[in-house]
């Protein structure tokens, strides 16, 4: 179990098995709605997605729903840290590019939490994703994100993006055996860092179009290697991500059932952290507005079909 410290404390976070988190789509070039179309993400929508995650609370962490690129990258993570433990009391999410940038957005957020060093290392207040460049590679900036937040306690969800047919074997099987051989090597880092450092095993295998190249979501396949990494994550006896999503590129019917065979899919192999569950358009290229609220009334439908059904007198009637 990794417990993740909240601003609010009635919204920490107990990652582990037999738990479910949702994220809405992260990491998103471009943003979209009806009224001002596809553009270029910029702050002004960061904290828009940021106040939107914050108010719904089937949404349990923060994350960098879009890019905003019009802030120059040197003093980006002053933005959106500062977006983050501003508007929203949630765990917040730290981009691992490069120690400096970590350094100042871990003493953000001690600022903002009122913590010392010594509190802020011995408890887990914030995550990062650390994605492999496969096949079979680690590069220095994953890595160091690894050392650093090993170092300093916080979360790493170390995540092999295997597209099956691309930069891992073209069959289920061939994938899942490369993400499992690259997120052990990520987690056997952290470890050697500092023992007992909070990891989180993650998957986000899929497939690619054989035509065009582009990732797959919601296929057979995707929903395969979900199942599949679930077994693994348990044998491993860690808490794990899956990744949810659609390539479709506006929030219509195709968009809708991409995502939600994969969300079913994250459901049944019982992840504890499912990212892009809400918004996610393009394959990651855009994040929506309308999107994430067509699948945040999903996820509410998912976490009460999840929920303990009474059964007492009073339920009775």
């Amino acid at each position: 179990s990794i417990p993740a410290r909240a601003g609010d404390r009635s919204r920490d976070l107990d990652l582990e098995l037999g738990t479910m988190t949702f994220l809405a789509g992260c990491g998103a070039p471009n943003v979209t709605d009806l009224e001002r179309g596809r553009r270029p993400g910029t702050l002004q929508a960061f904290e828009d997605f940021i106040r939107l995650v914050q108010h719904f609370d089937v949404l349990h962490m923060l994350g960098p729903c879009v890019e905003p690129q019009d802030v120059d990258t040197r003093f980006r993570h002053y933005a959106t840290g500062r977006a983050q433990l501003t508007l929203s009391d949630k765990v917040p999410f730290v981009f691992a590019r490069g120690t400096p940038q970590v350094e100042d957005s871990f003493e953000m957020i001690r600022l903002a939490r009122g913590l010392s060093e010594d509190e802020f290392v011995s408890a887990a207040h914030s995550y990062t994703v650390i994605n492999t460049n496969s096949p079979r590679q680690l590069d220095i900036p994953m890595a160091q994100g690894i050392i650093d937040f090993a170092r300093a306690g916080q979360i790493s969800i170390i995540t092999p993006f295997c597209l099956a047919g691309a930069m891992a074997p073209i069959t289920v099987a061939g994938a899942l055996t490369l993400q499992h051989a690259e997120a052990l090597a990520g987690l056997t880092l952290a470890q050697i860092v500092r023992p007992g450092a909070p990891v989180v095993y993650g998957s986000f295998s899929s497939n690619v179009d054989m035509k065009s190249g582009a990732p797959a979501f919601g296929t057979p396949e995707h929903v395969k290697a979900t199942l599949g990494a679930g077994q693994l994550a348990r044998f491993t006896g860690l808490p794990w991500r899956s990744g949810g999503g659609s390539a479709a590129n506006i929030s219509d019917a195709q968009a809708a059932h991409e995502t939600q065979f994969a969300l079913w899919g994250s459901v049944l192999a019982g992840a504890t952290v499912c990212i892009h569950a809400a918004g996610w358009l393009e394959g990651g290229l855009s994040v929506s507005f309308e999107k994430l609220i067509t699948d945040i009334e999903a996820l509410q439908t998912v976490a009460e079909l999840c929920a303990k059904t009474p059964g007492d007198e009073d339920a009775i009637g």
